[in-house]
C-alpha cells in the first residue's frame, strides 16, 4: 500500500513534468486537501498507508492540477492577507500583488484611518475585508458588475464575520454609485490582448477574461474609467488607490495631475511599477460626513458670491 511519502514524491515529479514551478509545495496543498490536514502536519504522517480510495483521488487531483487548472480553484479556496476566502465563482483568484498594494494602504492611513472605503469591482471581497479587518470603524462598500461575484464576496464577508458591515452594490464602476469615500480601491483589469495571449495558462484558460481584459490598445480603458469618475466620489483629501499593469503609470500619471490630484506610481516587490495613488486636494471644498458629504461654510460663501455676480 502506498505511503503519503511516496505519493507525495511521485506527485512532485508529476507536476514538474507538467512544467509547474510551483511543483513541491503545490503537491503539499493538495495532499493536505487529501488526507485533511493542514500542510505542516504532513511530516508527522510520512509512512502512513493511503486506503485505495485516497488513492485514486489523489490521481484526480494530480490530473487537472497538469491540465493547469490553478491550484486555487481545486481547492476552491485561496489565502489573501491571512484569510481564506471562497474563490470558486467568476472571479480573479487574488493576487500577492494585490496584497502589497492593501499592505500599503493600510501603512499610509496608519495614524489617520479612513472613515469610508470603497472597493470597485470587488469580486471575491479580498480587498474590502482585509481594508475592514484593519480599519474597524470604517463603513464599508463594495461593487461589482457581476451580481455572481457579488453573492461570492457576501458570503466570504459572512465567513469572516464582516457581512453585516459590507454594503454591496450591484454596478458597472461608478455608474449607480452615490456619496463619497475617504478611500477608493480598485483592481481593474488591466491586461492588452498581447499580454493576456502570452499569459500563463493557469490565468488565460481559467480566469475569467473579464476582469483581466482591460480594454484599449494599452489595455488601460478601464483604470482611465475610474480615474476619471474619481473627482465625484471622493472626499476632501480622499484616496485613490489602483492596482496597474508596469507600462500604464505615465498614462495614469498624466492624467492624474491634469485633474488636480496628486499623484504617485509605486513599485511592488519585484520592483516593477504597480501601484497608481490619486489623492484628493484637502481644501476642495467639501468636508466628509459618514458616506455623505456637505458643502463647507467657506465653499458655501463662495457659491453665493458666484451666483450674486452672476
Amino acid at each position: 500500500m502506498a505511503t503519503l511519502r511516496s505519493l507525495l514524491a511521485e506527485g512532485e515529479i508529476q507536476l514538474r513534468q507538467a512544467g509547474i514551478d510551483s511543483s513541491q509545495s503545490d503537491a503539499e496543498w493538495l495532499m493536505a486537501e487529501l488526507c485533511s490536514r493542514r500542510r505542516a502536519e504532513l511530516a508527522l504522517h510520512w509512512e502512513e498507508p493511503l486506503a485505495s480510495d485516497q488513492t485514486e483521488h489523489w490521481k484526480r487531483l494530480l490530473s487537472l492540477r497538469c491540465d493547469r487548472i490553478p491550484l486555487q480553484r481545486i481547492l476552491g479556496t485561496a489565502h489573501f492577507c491571512g484569510l481564506p476566502l471562497a474563490v470558486d465563482g467568476p472571479v480573479l483568484i487574488p493576487r500577492p500583488e494585490t496584497e502589497q498594494l492593501v499592505e500599503l494602504i493600510v501603512k499610509r492611513f496608519r495614524d489617520r484611518p479612513p472613515r469610508s472605503i470603497l472597493d470597485l469591482g470587488t469580486g471575491s471581497g479580498a480587498c474590502i475585508l482585509v481594508l475592514g479587518k484593519a480599519f474597524p470603524t470604517a463603513t464599508l462598500t463594495a461593487s461589482d458588475i457581476s451580481p455572481e461575484a457579488l453573492a461570492l464576496a457576501r458570503r466570504n464577508g459572512n465567513r469572516c464575520q464582516m457581512g453585516k458591515r459590507i454594503h454591496f452594490i450591484c454596478c458597472n464602476w461608478f455608474s449607480t454609485l452615490r456619496g463619497r469615500w475617504d478611500l477608493i480601491i480598485a483592481n481593474p483589469p488591466y491586461l492588452t490582448d498581447d499580454e493576456w495571449l502570452s499569459a500563463e495558462p493557469e490565468v488565460r484558460d481559467h480566469e475569467p477574461k473579464g476582469a483581466l481584459l482591460g480594454g484599449g490598445r494599452d489595455g488601460a480603458d478601464a483604470l482611465r474609467t475610474i480615474l476619471r469618475g474619481a473627482p465625484k466620489h471622493l472626499t476632501d483629501g480622499g484616496l485613490l488607490a489602483l492596482e496597474m499593469g508596469m507600462a500604464q503609470g505615465p498614462t495614469l500619471l498624466a492624467i492624474g495631475r491634469q485633474m488636480g490630484f496628486a499623484c504617485e506610481v509605486c513599485q511592488d516587490l519585484s520592483g516593477r511599477e504597480r501601484f497608481f495613488l490619486a489623492q484628493r486636494a484637502a481644501n476642495s471644498g467639501s468636508v466628509a460626513c459618514g458616506r455623505r458629504s456637505v458643502r463647507s461654510p467657506a465653499a458655501r460663501s463662495r457659491r453665493r458670491e458666484r451666483n450674486r455676480r452672476s
